[in-house]
Order: C-alpha cells, then sequence, then structure tokens
C-alpha cells in the first residue's frame, strides 16, 4: 500500500513539473537593456510583453545598464540571461579585443540570437555654429560621449579622433581626456536634460532612430543632426573591421521620416551598426528556440517604428565569429538560413 502511494505522489509530482515546465512558468529571463531614454529599453520592453505572451515565459526588462559592454560584463557575471548590444562591441568582447575588455578578458559564455534592427551613431547639438565635429577642437564645448564603457563612448572616441579634435585615455583615473572639450559622461536621457538646460553643447548616442530621448529635446528647443563626411565614413568602416576581418559598420541615412528637425531633401549620413539580442548559453536549446521564434513572429507588434526595419535576411550577417545559440540556429534553419558557427552549449 505505501508503495503504491510512494508510486502515486511520484507520478502526480512528475506531471505538476512537466506542466509548468510546458506551460513557462518555470522560466524566467532578465535582460539587460540601456538608458531608459533610448531605443533598447523602448523597443525591448514593447517585445517582452509578446515574448510573454507567446512563450509563457516570464521577462524582467533592465533599463539604465550603461548600455552594450555593461550588458556583456553583466551576462559574463551571470546576472542576466539576455541581453541587447551592439554588434561591434559584441564581436570585441567575444575576442577579449579593446581597452573595455581588457580586465575582463574574453566574454564567451554566451552566443547570438540574432540581429534585429540597425542602430545609427546620432550626433546632436543645439549650436547651430557647430556644423561637423571639426569645430569642436579647441572649442571648450561640453560633450556627452556616452556611459563610461558604453558602445556609444567607443564610437564617440573614434570619430572625434578622426576629426582631430584631441582626446586620451587617463589610465591613472580610468576616463577620457580633452584639451578641446569638456567631456562628460552621460546616458542618452540625462544629455538631454542636460541640452535642455543649456549645460551640454553636443552629445554622441548610438542607437535604433528615432529615439525617445531626442524627439522630446527636439519639442523643447531647436537641435541639430551632425553628418559625417564620405572620407571619414570609409575610413572608419575600412579601419575598424574586428581584427582586421569582420565588417560590422555601414553608412546609413537619417531621414526627416524619423526626425522632423532634418530637413526633407538633406538626410543626415552616418554610421551605423546593428542592434542585436544575445543569450546565455547556460539557457537551454528549447528555451532559445521558443525566443528566437517569439522575437520574429512579433513583427508589428511590438509597438516601436524600428520594428519596421526588422528583417530575418539580416539577422547573421555581420556578427563576426561569435557562434549562433543552437535553440536560434534551430529556428533560422526552418527558415531556410544557412546557420555555419553554432555554440556547443
Amino acid at each position: 500500500m505505501k508503495k503504491l502511494l510512494v508510486l502515486i505522489l511520484t507520478a502526480f509530482l512528475t506531471l505538476g513539473t512537466f506542466a509548468m515546465t510546458a506551460c513557462g512558468d518555470s522560466v524566467s529571463v532578465t535582460i539587460y537593456t540601456g538608458g531608459t531614454g533610448g531605443t533598447y529599453y523602448a523597443f525591448t520592453n514593447g517585445l517582452q510583453t509578446q515574448l510573454a505572451k507567446k512563450t509563457g515565459y516570464s521577462f524582467t526588462v533592465v533599463g539604465d545598464t550603461g548600455g552594450s559592454v555593461a550588458n556583456l560584463k553583466a551576462m559574463n557575471a551571470g546576472d542576466c540571461k539576455m541581453a541587447i548590444v551592439q554588434n561591434d562591441t559584441m564581436v570585441n568582447a567575444y575576442n577579449g579585443f579593446t581597452n573595455n575588455f581588457a580586465e575582463s578578458g574574453k566574454i564567451t559564455n554566451f552566443s547570438v540570437i540574432g540581429e534585429v534592427y540597425p542602430e545609427v551613431i546620432q550626433i546632436v547639438t543645439d549650436d547651430a555654429n557647430i556644423k561637423s565635429l571639426a569645430d569642436l577642437k579647441g572649442s571648450n564645448k561640453s560633450v556627452s560621449i556616452g556611459d563610461v564603457g558604453s558602445g556609444v563612448e567607443a564610437n564617440a572616441v573614434a570619430l572625434l579622433k578622426k576629426y582631430g579634435v584631441d582626446i586620451s585615455y587617463d589610465e591613472a583615473n580610468k576616463k577620457y581626456v580633452s584639451t578641446d572639450i569638456k567631456i562628460e559622461n552621460l546616458s542618452v536621457a540625462k544629455s538631454a536634460d542636460a541640452m535642455k538646460d543649456n549645460k551640454l553643447s553636443v552629445f554622441f548616442f548610438t542607437s535604433g532612430a528615432p529615439a525617445t530621448s531626442i524627439t522630446e529635446i527636439a519639442l523643447a528647443k531647436t537641435v541639430y543632426m551632425l553628418g559625417l563626411s564620405d572620407d571619414v565614413m570609409n575610413e572608419f568602416i575600412a579601419e575598424n573591421k574586428i581584427d582586421g576581418k569582420y565588417d560590422v559598420y555601414s553608412k546609413q541615412p537619417i531621414t526627416n521620416a524619423q526626425y522632423s528637425f532634418i530637413p526633407t531633401n538633406a538626410p543626415i549620413y552616418t554610421i551605423g551598426v546593428s542592434a542585436t539580442y544575445i543569450a546565455a548559453n547556460s539557457l537551454s536549446e528549447d528555451v532559445v528556440y521558443n525566443i528566437t521564434k517569439a522575437l520574429w513572429e512579433s513583427k508589428g507588434s511590438i509597438g516601436h517604428s524600428v520594428e519596421s526595419t526588422m528583417d530575418t535576411k539580416y539577422a547573421l550577417v555581420t556578427i563576426g565569429n561569435v557562434p549562433v545559440h543552437p535553440g536560434a540556429a534551430k529556428y533560422y534553419k526552418e527558415l531556410g538560413i544557412t546557420v555555419s558557427n553554432i555554440a556547443k552549449i
């Protein structure tokens, strides 16, 4: 009798566990994004509603993380199971390149879910006399280059150097310094607030366009978007191949359809990267398959303008040598997309 009771209880518990797993109650995923005024946070907030609905999993979206570099380090520390990052920063992290990963070394406990939309380097100013980054030389203007250690900061530093603006890394104080400008390390939301208060002349932000904070500041005062010259863009793209072989940048326009303050017949040309979702290798193949499927099937229901640019044919184009999570690879194979580098988890 006792043996029968034990068997019945064991069967009941097994069925209960199966039911919880099947409906997704046992799966909880924390997603790291970026500043609450940026596209990472807004897009992922809209997406997580659809992911939860389609998978039955529980998602927690974390904002104000500092962006791509901070998200990858959080992934390395086990603080999150999913994150959205710039593809260039992702490739650098995986290979242990750049100052941002000198201390942590290579970060390899993650793999790719997919590149979801293009991000563009946006350079905003409220000073009509600043027509180019070259005008910042000797200006002593206050310039925000993004959060410390962010992908925005890395992009800003590289471009300022391209235009001859003095900027170097102070190893002792672990920050960038300049004799030409006053450097601020602010999030996009804080940059917008500072510009509204006339405390900032220029700020950089790498994001999908339009970005909420930039749209809001344009309602409060006159602002301008700085473009980049063809020579600078060509040199930047060629020189910033990761490890000399992974092409992660491209020329991208920013138009009046994205920001009304940009003239209809005069789009701004800048450099773009890709916003890419990554997953911890500790997540199972089934879980990531369901998330990947839900991600792409949510296009049109996320509630953000950048979703119009989502296309699976670009999902794995500029991920360098970073492997694709086997769950994501399974979904892409169903679409007929070849996946050559799959993570072993």
